[in-house]
Formats: C-alpha cells, structure tokens, sequence
C-alpha cells in the first residue's frame, strides 16, 4: 500500500489526507488547487538523461500529487512506444501523455486523445532531403519509431546515449506510412543543413526543434513536426478535452521544444539545467534535475512547501552521454 492516500474530510477550500509512506501514516494539508494539470517534461526535467527511471523522491512526490487529485500529464518529444515501457516510469502511472511534442496526445492506455500527424508531402521531403546528404532520419509513428535513413547510425547512437525507451527499428525499406502516417520526424545533421532544408522546402513551414546536445561527430538532433504544433498546442487539446483552460496547468520542461508548453501554460517552471530559450520562456526557473527540483516544485505548489528554486550548484551539462555518442 506503499503511497497510499486516505481522503478524511473534505471541507472546502482545503481537504485532509492520510499519506501512508509503506511505514507509518501522516496527515497531509493539501493547499487550494490553484492548478489541476502539471505536465512535466520526461528527459532531464522528470528523469535524468541517462538514468533508467525517475528517482524514488520524485515518483513519491507525483504519487502524492495524484492521490491530492491533481493529474500528472507526461510531454515529451518522445513516441508514446518510448515512454511506456514495464517499469520506465518508475510506478508513476501517467493520467495522459502529450507525445511527439503535441502531436499525438494519448490517454494513460495508450488511446489517442488528438493528433497531428505529418502529411506525405512533408514525409517525403524530408526522406529526400536526408537521403541526398545520408543524415539520418526516423519517423515516429504509433507503433513504434522508424529509421527511414541511416538506421545503423540512430540505433548505435541510442545504445551510446543509454536511456531507457530510446531506440528504433529498421524501416528503410520505406513502407510503414502505407498503413498510416506519422505524428513526427526525429533527423539528425550539422546545424547548418536545417537553413539549406529550409531554402528548398520552407514552404511547408515544418516546425524543427533542437533537442539534447550537439554530438562528437558534429550533429545536432532535431524533432520535426507540424508547422504550428508543439507541446503547448498538445496542452492546449488536451485542456480542451478535459474541460479546463491552460490557467489550470503547470508546466515543467528544459529545452527548445518546451518553450511553447511552457508560454501556455498557467505557470512554466523551467530546470535549472535548462537552455536558455527554456529559461526564457518560462515564469520561473526551479532546481536541477539532479538536485530533484520536480519534486520540490510539486510540494510547494500543492503542499505548502518551501519555494522551489535552483540550488546555485553548477552540475555541469546534463547531456554527457549525448555530446559522446556518434561514428566514434
């Protein structure tokens, strides 16, 4: 019964729990729910790139969370196929994912809530493009993630980085679309050629977004979507289907492909170890992923907490393993 919640009373504005730790009983105060929604960010804003699983004092702390009624909402660039993995999350058990960066948003079982899939007009100009330089390139579809160029380079460079849910299978025979498209494209190339790709196709307004680092071979990795589509527009759909407005979220998240979540939202924290785009675009900054700023964030905001604010500590890139994968 480990992180249990007991409802004692309710008596508005503010309700009495019994939070059992595994342990012992405590009697937990939960504040006004100013906010209903927190959709956090998976990679380095609720886990450590690198690290399996969120860590035991964020997972109680988002069990804590939900038990109080608010919902967790997991946003990440990622497919929904890379995030539901037996024991990924650590026991926290999403109530929606806003997936392929608001592209494709889903239900805790995995059923599409709203989508935005790529065109094949825009598929194939990114097929062709990566194809005349051999950059590689995957597409993210529901079922799993595709690599239609260079397979043997992302699946290499997935087993470099070491984070759990990240990987590919081979779709080089190019066919996976006849079935149905996908909701977004993840391509690798120096940072030059997403200009030399915007000259010959700017016409598709395709939205391209940097995320992680630059890696050792010079390339920098980029989620392609929709023009107009980004996690802000996920949680926009997804407030939309539950009644609420994007005043009732919190957002989390650290990088380029946070920045319309974290404008939307009610309140945008970003991580310490955030860009500076992330930071910018958020209200606030909050701790480190390392230093479990999630965690702190949540205890403020729903539980009376001390303010969550980053440490000061300088932890170095949150993104080693990243900047070390490539041919090498």
């Amino acid at each position: 019964m480990s992180g249990t919640a007991f409802l004692l009373r309710k008596n508005p504005p503010q309700s009495r729990f019994l939070w059992y730790t595994g342990s012992k009983f405590i009697r937990i105060r939960e504040k006004t729910m100013q906010y209903t929604i927190l959709a956090s960010d998976y990679d380095n804003t609720l886990v450590p790139f690198g690290e399996s699983r969120p860590r035991p004092v964020v997972v109680k702390a988002v069990k804590k969370l939900q038990a109080a009624g608010g919902k967790f909402v997991l946003s990440t660039g990622r497919a929904y196929p890379c995030v539901n993995l037996k024991g990924q999350l650590g026991g926290i058990r999403f109530d929606y994912a806003i997936t392929c960066n608001g592209a494709c948003v889903v239900d805790r079982n995995g059923a599409i809530v709203a989508e935005h899939p790529l065109t094949a007009e825009e598929m194939y100009a990114l097929v062709d493009f990566c194809e005349d330089y051999n950059y590689p390139l995957q597409f993210d579809f529901k079922d799993a993630c595709y690599a239609y160029c260079e397979y043997e380079y992302l699946h290499k460079g997935y087993q470099q980085m070491n984070s759990t849910g990240l990987d590919c299978v081979d779709g080089e025979d190019q066919d996976r679309h006849l079935i149905d498209m996908p909701h977004a494209a993840f391509a690798a190339m120096p940072p030059e050629r997403v200009a030399d790709f915007q000259a010959k196709y700017g016409h598709l307004n395709l939205h391209w977004m940097m995320v992680g680092a630059q890696n050792a071979d010079g390339y920098c990795y980029y989620d392609v979507v929709r023009g107009g589509i980004d996690k802000g527009t996920g949680l926009a759909d997804l407030c939309g289907k539950m009644g609420l407005t994007l005043a009732d979220a919190v957002a989390a998240g650290d990088s380029a492909n946070d920045v319309g979540m974290l404008q939307a939202a009610g309140l945008g924290c970003c991580m310490a170890n955030g860009t500076e785009d992330a930071k910018a675009a958020a209200d606030r900054v909050i701790g480190d992923v390392r230093e479990d700023g999630l965690a702190a964030l949540i205890e403020e905001l729903w539980f009376d907490g001390p303010k969550a604010e980053p440490s000061g500590r300088d932890l170095g890139s949150a993104w080693g393993s990243i900047e070390s994968a490539g041919r090498q």
